[in-house]
């Protein structure tokens, strides 16, 4: 369903700032609309509601529509944000016939909204030509229709504090888990925790072994289709990974086991941690602790080859309208917005992130370079947890929060996500 990402190696490069060039039609030529909604005269006055689940980003965003409020007088944007149980709150919505005129997934969740008839399929609409045809085809189901568009490009990796690794006697991060354990084990002779972990927040845990499965496969699409079709997950390769989850579990600071996704951040930000595996969304809630923080991003060894530390990235997720939206022209003229270089620039400069519309330039900052230096390289994975439905994520969280406190071992973990991804 999602187009495996190494076509996106060639399609994303750094020019000027931090930005996703690419291949295709360019920036802008399907989003006539944009200009044409410029002005609210005389219109009627509409409220859209947002409900969206990226808290850590829910400032920018508020200031991200207030700017298209301000290119678009008439239309006012009420976000509402959950970042706990998201697709059990927005199913109970649509049960209640109260689902918000836009809404957010991964692609495997939009498309079984979609499939569903709960959101619109906007295959047909001018601003879906402002990507490239890689993104397109990432975001375009089997069937030719596409349910959601994504603002970025976004990666996953290990977080690292260069100057606690300096302390240690690293100038780099390791490439393989031998020398991860090394580090590890130079790091707490200098008194250093070596990893951040947040427990309490599963869905952290299931992250991490979504990037151990994406990182230990040769094509994740097709490895997704088979598990779903009842193929096995299980490989040797998988179950070595968990060597490292283990090194992480077992080094991770003593507040591990109640630490919340915020506390992480903090004490990496803090220098309290050395470590912390998370995606690049996190980036700009880690200098709001500490805008001086010196980070990079680095692929996780799961492995003793160093050839094969390759780093998630993927769109990120996207945005949809609901089928049942009293507001649908205003709500795509919001995406047309958001998807035309003018704000795509605006969103993803405040929320810091890596723009998917060609030819989009905002800042530089180290993470990103990290992350756009990996994809130079063709040293990138895709993720595997867009391929799952908002479930089989769920699933994975208690999956890994079993496996953490010692319940079950990886080879049970594996099996139990494989059969809720087969469900």
């Amino acid at each position: 369903m999602l187009a495996v990402l190494i076509p996106l190696v060639l399609a994303i490069t750094a020019c000027g700032g931090n930005s996703a060039k690419q291949d295709g039609k360019p920036a802008g030529s399907g989003s006539s609309t944009v200009e044409e909604t410029q002005s609210g005269g005389g219109r009627e006055e509409v409220t859209l509601t947002a409900f969206l689940f990226n808290m850590d980003k829910r400032e920018a965003l508020e200031e991200t529509f207030k700017q298209f409020t301000e290119a678009h007088p008439n239309i006012t944007v009420d976000l509402l944000v959950n970042d706990q149980d998201y697709y059990t709150v927005l199913k109970a919505k649509i049960a209640a016939k109260q689902v918000p005129d836009i809404v957010m997934g991964e692609y495997g969740d939009l498309y079984e909204l979609g499939q569903a008839g709960h959101i619109l399929d906007l295959a047909g609409e001018p601003f879906v030509g402002n990507y490239s045809d890689t993104i397109r085809a990432q975001i375009t189901t089997p069937e030719g229709h596409v349910y959601g568009v994504p603002l970025d490009v976004s990666g996953m990796g290990m977080y690292y504090n260069k100057d606690l690794l300096k302390k240690a006697g690293y100038d780099a991060f390791p490439k393989t888990q031998s020398e991860l354990a090394a580090l590890v084990d130079a790091l707490k002779k200098e008194g250093i925790v070596p990893f951040a972990v947040s427990a309490a927040d599963g869905w952290t845990l299931a992250h991490m072994l979504f990037t151990a499965i994406a990182g230990t496969t040769d094509d994740v699409k097709a490895l997704a289709e088979s598990v779903k079709s009842g193929g096995s997950l299980v490989s040797d390769r998988l179950v070595k990974a968990f060597d490292t989850l283990d090194l992480i579990y077992g080094n991770a600071d003593p507040q591990a086991s109640t630490n919340n996704y915020n506390a992480s951040l903090s004490l990496l930000a803090q220098g309290k941690a050395a470590m912390l595996q998370q995606g690049y969304w996190a980036y700009s809630s880690i200098l709001s602790v500490d805008p001086d923080v010196n980070i990079g991003m680095a692929a996780i060894p799961y492995s003793d080859n160093p050839e094969d530390a390759r780093l998630g990235v993927n769109v990120n997720v996207s945005y949809a309208i609901s089928s049942e939206s009293k507001h649908q022209e205003e709500a795509k003229q919001l995406l047309a917005w958001l998807t035309s270089p003018e704000g795509n620039q605006i969103a993803n400069e405040l929320m810091k992130q890596i723009p998917a519309i060609p030819d989009v330039k905002v800042s530089s900052n180290p993470v990103a370079d990290d992350i756009l230096s990996y994809v130079g390289s063709g040293k990138v994975v895709p993720w595997s947890q867009v391929l799952m439905n908002g479930a089989t994520r769920v699933a994975a969280e208690e999956i890994m929060q079993k496996y953490y406190f010692g319940k079950i071992g990886a080879t049970e973990a594996i099996d139990e996500l494989a059969a809720n991804w087969a469900k």
